[in-house]
């Protein structure tokens, strides 16, 4: 039987992909990946490990619902970090918000410019 191995990427829809590169490109340092003609404007963001960010400027057909404020209630994806003490650092220098996680686990999340959450994650050394 066939069998998942992973996960390859996650798309997030936004109303200005420059605007959203320069944001996790700020945030993340994450590079950018050869992307072909789609048609429409986009960005893939290598995320390590042959995992990818896909940024596509497309409507988005959740705006104008109401989003929980709460990013760990919302959709989102998660990515594994090193320190979540530098991350916050980083968010504060730049006067973005963020919430912490109420699981009481070492993760922050934040929203991008089009309300798309994701979640920053420490991963501990031991795993």
């Amino acid at each position: 039987m066939a069998k998942v191995i992973g996960l390859d990427h996650v798309s997030i829809l936004v109303s200005d992909a420059e605007a959203s590169l320069h944001f996790y490109q700020s945030l993340l340092g994450l590079s950018v990946l050869e992307r072909p003609d789609l048609g429409f404007p986009g960005y893939w963001l290598d995320l390590f490990n042959g995992q990818s960010l896909h940024i596509m400027q497309l409507p988005n057909p959740s705006s104008g619902s109401e989003r929980p404020e709460h990013g760990g209630r919302d959709f989102h994806f998660a990515l594994r970090v090193d320190s979540i003490a530098d991350y916050e650092a980083h968010l504060q220098q730049h006067g973005l918000t963020y919430t912490r996680s109420r699981s009481g686990r070492k993760a922050l999340f934040i929203k991008d410019l089009d309300g798309n959450a994701f979640e920053l994650f420490e991963v501990s050394s031991s795993v």
